[in-house]
């Protein structure tokens, strides 16, 4: 498919290699600002305020969301869905996905990763660089699990949390929605969702956001 791409900072940069080991033509990006960005490799075509209309000038098929900060993330993804708009998923040729894995729309996939089997990843999660996601999981929309995390079998990852870089979460754990945990953290219990939580093993450091 001819893909747009929304975002063109480094996460960008992976996603697109990410986008043609599927094979898809990535024929533009869009930004906030609609500038140009010097070495990103891809013709920054319009700012993101107007997907439908960037999409449609540029004779594009399909969206990708590639912007690294969750919040930010889901907030296109949701734009993007409700204007009726095809959203694609970036998957390395690098990364291992079981075929009994289920990944929603808009999913990136980095180069290493593994996903096993039974796992279901929600519309615009990233499973990113040798992040590890072992049987039976549920990763949700928006989430992230960051380079060289590792989450257990039986674990569920809240829409929006962040399992932070090496982190790792033992088996049957619950990561609440917007949870945080933190890089290197060890998640021996369940974490609150909108909770931060860091060290081995993991405990709070703040309360629930609002």
């Amino acid at each position: 498919m001819r893909v747009l791409v929304v975002g063109a900072g480094g996460h960008a940069k992976v996603c697109v290699e990410s986008l043609r080991d599927c094979g898809h033509d990535v024929v533009g990006a869009v930004t906030s600002d609609g500038e140009p960005v010097e070495g990103f490799g891809v013709d920054v075509v319009a700012s993101d305020a107007d997907l439908r209309g960037a999409l449609d000038a540029i004779g594009a098929d399909a969206v990708f969301v590639a912007v690294g900060d969750n919040a930010a993330r889901a907030a296109v993804v949701g734009r993007a869905v409700a204007g009726g708009l095809v959203l694609v998923n970036a998957v390395s040729r690098f990364a291992m996905v079981s075929s009994s894995a289920v990944l929603a729309d808009g999913v990136a996939v980095m180069a290493g990763a593994v996903i096993n089997a039974g796992t279901s990843v929600g519309r615009g999660a990233v499973i990113n660089s040798r992040a590890g996601v072992d049987h039976d999981c549920t990763i949700g929309e928006g989430a992230h699990v960051a380079p060289g995390a590792v989450v257990c079998g039986g674990v569920s990852v809240g829409a929006g949390a962040l399992v932070g870089v090496g982190a790792r979460v033992l088996p049957n754990r619950t990561v609440g929605d917007g949870a945080v945990v933190g890089g290197g953290a060890v998640v021996v219990d369940d974490v609150v969702a909108g909770v931060t939580v860091v060290g081995v093993p993991a405990r709070p450091i703040t309360g629930r956001r609002s």
